[in-house]
């Protein structure tokens, strides 16, 4: 992890800050009034234990670690029946609105391919409950030359602290996250005044119809409500609402902003 950034982050159960050190196991993150360690693996801050996840994230845990390996094949695959992963991808990252020097967070990163479509000139980081998916967004990184730093965190739990960033989003995750008003309240916590943001997903047609593949049917079968665009979980400082519906009805799009 970049050392330069170290104040940007808290311990996400007390918020307190954190400071680097070097033990004979590696560096650690340790809060500076209660002691408890974070380790750092592969240069990524580890702010979880598996253990203590609720149940829906840990299904999402164990699921896209299992899937991590085949995940960027299957995505490509889907995108060329689409018409191009650019143009594909384009129809919620363009809502985004990233600007020069912006520092941006993508919650539930994966493998950070929507990185890879988004200018060069920002600073990014990438929240993510998946180690598997986490390492190969540092191969991606790598291959692509691209800018991210990365963080194992749930999306109800950022290890950041208030106000840190230009523009926070998050991609093909709230339908699955346990405390959607949580996650939602903790992207805003983080958030600037004045912040871009955005939440797309699976739109109810399409999150049904991965029933019938069977990798897909008992995570989707986890889903105890029909899914919606959480609209009504933005808190009352949320400005500028927008609602759209993408790729012919299977993605929605809630974009907003934090009122400065």
């Amino acid at each position: 992890m970049n050392e330069k950034y170290l104040s940007l982050l808290h311990n996400p159960t007390n918020r307190e800050p954190l400071d680097l050190k070097e033990t004979d196991n590696g560096p650690v993150l340790v809060g500076r009034e209660s002691g408890t360690p974070f380790p750092v693996r592969d240069g990524i801050p580890v702010f979880i234990d598996p253990s203590g996840l609720t149940a829906a994230n840990d299904k999402s845990r164990r699921y896209y670690d299992i899937l991590a390996p085949f995940y960027r094949f299957t995505q490509s695959f889907y995108y060329r029946l689409r018409g191009g992963e650019a143009k594909s991808r384009n129809e919620y990252l363009k809502y985004v609105g990233i600007e020069e020097g912006d520092r941006v967070l993508e919650i539930s990163v994966g493998n950070g391919v929507n990185i890879k479509f988004l200018p060069r000139e920002a600073e990014y980081f990438g929240v993510d409950v998946s180690w598997g998916q986490l390492r190969k967004c540092l191969a991606l990184e790598l291959k692509f030359g691209l800018n991210i730093e990365l963080f194992q965190a749930e999306a109800e739990h950022l290890p950041f602290c208030d106000e840190a960033f230009d523009v926070v989003f998050n991609v093909a995750s709230i339908n699955y996250i346990e405390d959607k008003r949580k996650a939602i309240d903790e992207m805003f916590r983080v958030a600037k005044p004045g912040a871009r943001m955005m939440i797309a997903d699976e739109t109810e047609k399409a999150a049904r119809s991965h029933n019938r593949l069977p990798i897909y049917r008992g995570f989707i079968n986890s889903l105890k409500t029909a899914v919606s665009p959480p609209a009504d979980l933005l808190p009352g400082n949320a400005v500028d609402v927008n609602l759209a519906e993408i790729r012919d009805g299977l993605y929605f799009c809630l974009q907003f902003r934090k009122a400065p």
